[in-house]
């Protein structure tokens, strides 16, 4: 339990209001995970000095910090124990300046995507990055997290949009390297180490954002293929000839079970096939777009590498398209308690992890089911495993050789609390030794997220 003083201290310091305890904090939602608001302790700053105070103190009294943003971390990350503190940027929500000129917006750190994107449209701009929970993942959470998203293959993700960067080191002192420009060579760049650190080296509390030119007029499709390698090779095409904005990819128990509970009959009724694509691109206008995709498409049906395919016909027929892939939360609705991964995989070794990976799901029997999707741009698959098995035996069958062939454990999501012993067994022994000399260094009293990324 944290002692009266100490509470009392952090009131002086974030007001009366800024501490929440009881049932306070009861009014507010836990997120993704029921366990992040067990610290019942809550204090939210209003700015970065009182974020400074906040930790100058915590780090006196050996108080852990568990820094939240929008809660919607999948991996643990944002997880609280009694004894410890949460501290919220909820508050810190400002959009300070948005440069139409410079293409750059400089904004607090519990600033939402969707705020941004909403802000950033009305000068025909965009955050260059999305994802499915933007209208509660804030700004500085996805820099702590390096977030991708299906944008990631053109724009890059969070660590790619983040030019300048302000961060509170758990003695309370503030690292501010808010550079507004792309090229700035001074010295090492430091800001990198917070990008992705899942708040266990310090506080992010404002960032200079890459914006890009928003979306103009686009079309939309649903692609039925022969097989993965085939959905790899019509995202080479499509990319190579056209602005290609998204590709979102299905195999086949996905697919089937998305579209039969969310889509309408004729999504339901798609050409069966082992993989599928949701291309998107853009154009100068809405004709072009439609066009170009549908001679696009068609040349990939004379070259056998697409059987079938649906162009969206209105936003509404878009919208019914992309609610297939992006409620994928239908899986859990549908086998409740699934085992779920995010990893990576390098585009030529897709068909061969696939085959794998569903020759895995077969051995274990008809009443243990498999299920991936993701951005397929950069390889960035969501596997889930649903049925009677531990979480270990699915682990065997979605991480079997996936180092080998390049890819990564963990892509977009982070490694928290849920992936720490994955990490210590598969990275290289040498970074993860690196890894363990800067937490060292920069937060001796381990107070910043601890338990969270290193074991």
């Amino acid at each position: 339990m944290i002692a009266d003083n100490v509470l009392d201290e952090l009131r002086l310091i974030v007001g009366a209001t800024g501490v929440k305890t009881g049932d306070a904090l009861s009014l507010i939602h836990p997120g993704s995970d029921e366990r992040n608001l067990d610290a019942g302790v809550m204090v939210v700053p209003r700015n970065t000095d009182e974020v400074a105070s906040v930790l100058r103190l915590c780090n006196q009294h050996r108080i852990a910090v568990v820094p939240h943003g929008g809660r919607t971390g999948l991996v643990g990350g944002g997880v609280s124990a009694a004894g410890e503190i949460i501290l919220s940027l909820a508050a810190m929500n400002r959009i300070e300046s948005l440069s139409a000129a410079a293409g750059t917006a400089t904004v607090g750190s519990g600033v939402t995507l969707q705020s941004l994107q909403v802000a950033a449209s009305k000068v025909n701009l965009t955050t260059g990055i999305d994802i499915a929970s933007r209208g509660s993942a804030t700004i500085g959470g996805m820099i702590s997290t390096n977030a991708g998203g299906m944008d990631a293959f053109r724009h890059g993700v969070m660590r790619h949009r983040v030019l300048g960067l302000e961060v509170v080191l758990p003695d309370g002192r503030i690292m501010s390297d808010m550079s507004q420009v792309t090229k700035s060579n001074e010295g090492y760049d430091l800001k990198q180490l917070f990008i992705g650190a899942e708040g266990t080296l310090g506080v992010i509390t404002r960032a200079v954002i890459r914006l890009a030119p928003a979306d103009e007029f686009t079309a939309t499709a649903l692609v039925a293929c022969p097989s993965a390698t085939d959905v790899v090779a019509l995202f080479r095409r499509l990319h190579h000839s056209l602005d290609l904005l998204r590709a979102e990819f299905m195999a086949r128990d996905y697919f089937a079970l998305a579209s039969a509970n969310l889509g309408p009959a004729a999504l339901a009724a798609f050409t069966e096939t082992p993989a599928y694509l949701i291309v998107e691109i853009e154009a100068f206008d809405q004709r072009s777009a439609q066009l170009a995709l549908e001679e696009a498409l068609a040349q990939a049906v004379d070259a056998d590498i697409v059987a079938d395919a649906i162009l969206a016909q209105s936003e509404k027929e878009r919208n019914e398209i992309w609610n297939i892939r992006e409620d994928s939360s239908v899986v859990d609705r549908v086998h409740p308690h699934g085992h779920w991964f995010d990893i990576s995989v390098p585009l030529q070794e897709l068909e061969t992890w696939l085959t794998r990976f569903n020759e895995g799901i077969a051995a274990l029997g008809p009443d243990v089911r498999g299920f991936a999707f993701g951005h397929l741009g950069d390889g960035n698959l969501h596997v889930g495993v649903a049925g009677a098995l531990d979480k270990d035996t699915a682990k065997a069958i979605v991480y079997a050789n996936l180092r080998e062939i390049g890819g990564s454990f963990s892509a977009e999501h982070g490694i928290g609390l849920d992936k720490r012993q994955d990490l210590h067994a598969l990275v290289d022994p040498v970074k993860l030794a690196l890894m363990h000399s800067i937490k060292a260094m920069l937060d001796p009293n381990g107070i910043m997220n601890p338990g969270k990324v290193l074991c």
